[in-house]
């Protein structure tokens, strides 16, 4: 995750609408989130692409697992076999791999 918050990570509007901005999105790209204060109150956050992905796909990854929580609950016990998710035809590849397990 980015690194905390700190005084080194607020940034006021005013001072991005004095010049700050290029300076401010450096910061970011540096992976430090930036808190945008208006009148002394947070206002934004601004976050790197990289940052905005990983909690993008960790957001989705929770709600999976959520739904497969819920369907666990409600289920009837019944599992599903490989004909059952692959069809009959399903044929396994033999490619010589052969895991390691300790």
């Amino acid at each position: 995750m980015a690194g905390n918050i700190t005084l080194d990570n607020l940034v006021s509007v005013s001072e991005l609408s004095h010049g700050g901005v290029s300076k401010t999105l450096s910061r970011v790209g540096n992976n430090n989130p930036i808190v945008v204060m208006r009148n002394n109150k947070p206002a934004a956050g601004v976050i790197s692409p990289d940052e905005y992905r990983r909690l993008t796909e960790a957001e989705e990854d929770f709600a999976l697992y959520l739904e497969a929580e819920e369907r666990m609950k409600k289920g009837d016990g019944t599992r599903l076999g490989m004909d059952d998710v692959f069809g009959k035809e399903y044929k396994p590849v033999d490619d010589g791999y052969v895991p390691e397990f300790e």
